[in-house]
Formats: C-alpha cells, structure tokens, sequence
C-alpha cells in the first residue's frame, strides 16, 4: 500500500503479469488467435480467471472485434496475435482502430530476443511497421520495465482515443517478475477541453444567416442537448452524418436524415450556414459551396480546413458558449418551416418504400422494415457496401447505436464488429447487416458465433456484385470489370457452423423473419435476396 492506494503483488511471470494488470484496468477479454510466439500468454489465462480469450478465426477479425467494443464502450479493449504473419493480419482491424479514434490496445508476440534482427522464421521489425497504424509502438525487453510500458501504452489509447501496441518476445514472456500492478485512475486520463478558437467570428457568421443547417458528426454524442437547444435557438435542421446516426431521433421533427448517394434534399443546397458539430466523414463533398461553414471539433488537428469559422473543445461546452451570445437571435419562421415539411417527406419516402413489395426486392424495402422490428437499445453493425447508403436513407433511429467504419472502410468488418458488440453487452440485441462481399470475406466468423453462443443477427444483402464500385466505374468513365461475385449458399455454410440459416426472397417476410431471428437466443443468417439498384447520385 502506498499513499492509501492497494497495489496487487504479482508473483509470476510477464505474462501472468499482463494479464493481471489488464483484468486492474478493467478489462475483461482479449481477441486474438493462438501461436507459437504467444504460448506463454495463452498459457497464463489458465491460472487466472478475470480474463477471457476470445479466440477468433483470424487476427484481423479479431482486431475488428476489439475496435468495435472499443467504439461501443469508450473503454479500453486488447487483442493479441503471435509474431510474423499473426501481426500482420492484426493491422487490417487496428487501422479501422486508429483511424476512427477506439482506445485498443494491441500484444504481439516475437521471436525471442536472441534471435531479433536475424534471419530467423517469422521474424520482422514490427515497430516500424506498426507505427502507421499506432500512436504509441514499443517492445518489452526488461522484466522491470513491464508495468511502466503497460502503463504508458494504456495512457496512449486513451489520451489520444487511438491504437497502442508493445511487442513481447516469447522469452520474455516467460520471464520472472514480483511486481505491483498500476491503479486504474492512473492510466484513465484523459487531456482537458479547452476552448480554443474565434467565438466572435462564429457568432457574426450564425448572426447573418438565415438559412442554417446543424451537420451532426462524431463526437458530437455528448452534446446532443445542447445541439437540440442551438437547432431550437436559431432555427435550424438537423443533417446527421452516417458515424452518428444514433445521436439523434429519427421522430425529431426537424431531422432531415443523411446526406449522400442516396438521397440529397433540395433544401441541403439552400442553406447560407452549415454548423457542423464533430466530424462527417461522407458528408463534407455535399455541402454548398456558397455556404459559410463553422466548425466546432474536439481537437485543433480535426478542423476542416475551408471553414470560415472554427473553435475546438468540449462540443457542448462550446455550444454554451455560444448560445449564451445568442440571445438576440431572430428566427427565420418560413425556413423553419420549410425544413419541417423536408423532414415530414423524408418520412414519406420510408414509408412508401416499406409498402413496396415488388420482387426482386429492393434494398430500400428491406432498410426501412428494420424500422418496425429493432427494438430500442439495440446495436447495429455495418459492414462496407452499397446497402449502407440504402440504410442511411431508410432506416430512422430510435434509441439505437450504429457501428461503422468511418475512414479505413475495409470489407468484411460488420461480422466481427457484431461480435465485439454482443460480448461487451450480452443483453443488448445486436444486429449485423452485410453485403455477399463482406459475408464471404469474414465467413470463419460464423463459428466464433457459434463457438460463444452469441445471439446475433446476421442479415447478408446478397445480390452477388460489387455493387457500388461497378456504379463509380462507370460514373467516372471506366468500363466496370471485375466486380462481379461468386457467392456460395450462405444459409447452407451458416447451418454447417452451428447457425440458423434462412432466406428471404418476398418483401413481405421481411418484418417477421426479422423479427423471430432477433428474438432467438441463437446466432441466425437472414440471406436477403436483393436487386442491384443504383443509387441516384450514380
């Protein structure tokens, strides 16, 4: 005991030291896959019983998986993959990590120290290599060295909302140790908010417009009231990027949806000022150029850079801020209305593609079933694909969340990222919605549901092309080649691993089949028959 703080004595090895010093931090499993490098770690689970070892079919599954509970949770998440081609399938899932900011931390293992730097098998310098996808990259040598490496990795993840990772060598691994772990409130810290920008050039931009739009973007989370009080305030829509599209309800009246390939309302290209709260990583090619755009981000490095106006910190707090001097603000009551009326057609459109049951079906009809059967609370992820922009535009939240990839969009992602999910919260249901292209990219995936017994619903938009490359080829001038797919009988593969398989070809099971698979207390492959339909920016 030091200064009134109880440390935990670890007698063992590096491994059992790890493992105890994670389970101090709160965490509870580790995604990964077993190897030769990593035995000594795998070996230490079996005198503990604090952690569990999520093993996946492959490592980048596996790093999808920690990036997605990561995203879900804000709490730290690890995953670990043995040296050579194990962690260099884990930086596939870390990049979707680093890039859209989940606290993860990564363990490698390596070959053992005395054969670093040579010729031997799976061997490479993984710093290197890691420290594109990493803001913090190191290798564990010295036994007395471990709590502080661990200690300074974690505090990485969470100060900069990144990816971590220390390389460990399998001798080291071994290595006796007698050491105290490190409390969890010394790691869990995070950097200040502070308000840093030009207040009075953002509130002489709101001032003179009559026309604005609120764009809500990543981060904006924790600022979702005071961004209902400022849309109130000025008399402003709402346009809700695909990363946020659980902020805001989709009843709010003044919600006018996404933006995208999918659907561009008229009114988008009226508006003289755009707010924009967070990041939107789609939406920014759609905003017009005669509008004055504000920015208020949680760090300096994130601002757009053709914004006339910009401040960062606290989102919320600098909403505060800025409400406080817009007492005096005059409604624009006609653009007020006009931007309800928006609204109330989107809703049209939902509705209207719901009664739609011509064959085959259209990926529209399916999106906005979900509507009638996602019960609140619920998490759903994406994978990458045409059928995002369709559920965008269908589908109108209500007290859900959403998991995507907002930069690295690497296919096969919504699978694992559904798996992270469920094992983060086994009570929510969690819904997985992918493309024929992800499915077969992250089929093994089927048996970690099962292996676990994880109730998911996996509903596979099958319609056996690249869909939306073979339309920006040709958008661009290109001959479209190469996308077409050879897709297997997911429901007979998903049967074969243990998982219930059915396939939808009339619209009007839609709802029910939905319905009954997310009810199950089994994993269950919905394969939904689709019509190619190209989306109308394309």
């Amino acid at each position: 005991m030091r200064k009134g703080v109880l440390f935990l004595r670890v007698n063992g090895n590096i491994a059992d030291f790890i493992l105890a010093q994670l389970a101090e931090w709160g965490v509870k499993r580790i995604y990964g896959v077993m190897g030769d490098a990593i035995f000594p770690l795998l070996d230490a689970f079996t005198r503990q019983d604090k952690i569990e070892f999520i093993a996946a079919t492959n490592e980048t599954a596996a790093a999808f998986m920690a990036s997605y509970e990561a995203k879900l949770t804000g709490r730290l998440t690890v995953c670990a993959a043995t040296a050579g081609p194990g962690a260099i399938n884990l930086l596939n899932g870390l990049a979707d990590a680093y890039l859209d900011g989940s606290p993860v931390l990564a363990i490698t293992g390596q070959v053992e120290t005395k054969k670093i730097g040579t010729r031997a098998k799976q061997y490479f310098a993984q710093q290197p290599v890691y420290k594109n996808f990493s803001n913090y990259t190191t290798i564990l040598i010295n036994p007395a060295a471990v709590a502080e490496i661990l200690a300074t990795a974690a505090r990485q993840a969470y100060i900069d909302f990144s990816v971590a990772h220390v390389t460990v060598p399998r001798d080291v691994l071994t290595m006796p140790v007698s050491a105290d772990t490190i409390p969890g409130d010394i790691v869990a810290i995070r950097k200040p908010q502070v308000f840093s920008g030009s207040n009075e050039k953002i509130l002489e931009t709101i001032k003179n417009a009559r026309k604005p739009l609120i764009v809500i973007g990543q981060a904006a989370e924790e600022a979702v009231y005071q961004v209902l009080a400022l849309a109130h305030h000025i008399g402003s829509g709402l346009v809700v990027a695909q990363e946020a599209k659980s902020i805001i309800r989709g009843s709010f009246k003044r919600n006018l949806g996404g933006i995208g390939d999918a659907y561009l309302p008229p009114i988008i290209k009226e508006a003289d000022c755009i707010i924009l709260v967070g990041n939107a990583t789609y939406e920014n090619k759609y905003f017009p150029e005669t509008a004055k755009l504000i920015h208020l981000a949680e760090r300096p490095e994130n601002i757009n850079v053709t914004a006339c106006a910009a401040a960062s910190g606290d989102p919320g707090l600098l909403i505060e801020v800025i409400m406080h001097d817009l007492e005096n603000y005059a409604v624009n009551q006609e653009w007020v209305a006009k931007i309800e009326g928006e609204a109330l057609r989107l809703k049209q459109i939902i509705t209207q593609a719901r009664e739609d049951n011509s064959r085959p079906l259209l990926p529209l009809r399916l999106m906005s079933g979900l509507n009638a059967v996602v019960p609140p609370r619920s998490v759903i992820a994406l994978d990458i694909g045409e059928f995002t922009h369709w559920f965008d535009l269908g589908y109108m939240m209500e007290n859900q969340a959403v998991l995507l990839s907002s930069m690295w969009r690497s296919t096969g992602c919504g699978l694992p990222a559904a798996i992270g999910a469920k094992l983060a919260d086994r009570e929510r249901k969690v819904i997985a919605i992918v493309g024929d292209g992800g499915m077969i990219a992250s089929l093994g995936e089927l048996l970690t549901c099962a292996r676990y017994n994880l109730a998911i619903t996996i509903i596979v938009v099958k319609n056996e092309i690249y869909s939306i490359e073979k339309n920006k080829m040709a958008a661009e001038g290109f001959i479209p080649f190469g996308y077409e797919l050879t897709t297997p009988d997911f429901v007979q593969f998903a049967q074969s691993c243990g998982v219930a398989g059915f396939r939808i070809e009339d619209p009007a099971e839609i709802e029910d089949r939905i319905r009954a698979a997310i009810d199950s207390d089994r994993p269950v492959l919905l394969e939904v028959a689709c019509a190619a339909v190209n989306l109308p920016s394309l």
